[in-house]
């Protein structure tokens, strides 16, 4: 996940950018920023805050060409949830798959339906 505009934040590429928006929208709280659209309604690419990133999801990463395959690089997104319990029941149930899990308060990794690895972090304690 690297940026492939001038905007900062993550390029995810995806195979179904509507499918992805859903995704995130519905698990993470996503709000959408920007969406371009083809004649036909399919969804180009858009640009989303996701907690305190700012990140753009389309099919392909223009500065990134593919070579021939879907690769899948093992970056992480860290996102910060009061609930982090609660982002994970609503991942799973929307096709998302656990990679790791510490105490479900603290933080669990899990892998999106597009491939993509997220850590969910729950809120910092004072020491």
């Amino acid at each position: 996940m690297r940026a492939a505009n001038d905007r900062p934040g993550p390029h995810l590429t995806v195979g179904d950018t509507a499918e992805a928006i859903a995704f995130y929208t519905d698990v993470f709280d996503a709000v959408q920023i920007q969406r371009e659209c083809l004649l036909d309604g399919r969804v180009l690419r858009a640009e989303l805050a996701v907690g305190s990133h700012h990140l753009t999801v389309s099919e392909w990463d223009e500065a990134r060409p593919s070579a021939g395959g879907d690769s899948r690089d093992d970056d992480v997104l860290t996102i910060e949830r009061a609930d982090p319990e609660s982002v994970l029941r609503r991942a799973v149930a929307a096709g998302a798959h656990v990679e790791t899990q510490a105490d479900a308060s603290s933080h669990v990794t899990l892998r999106d339906p597009a491939g993509l690895c997220w850590t969910v972090v729950g809120p910092r304690r004072a020491a």
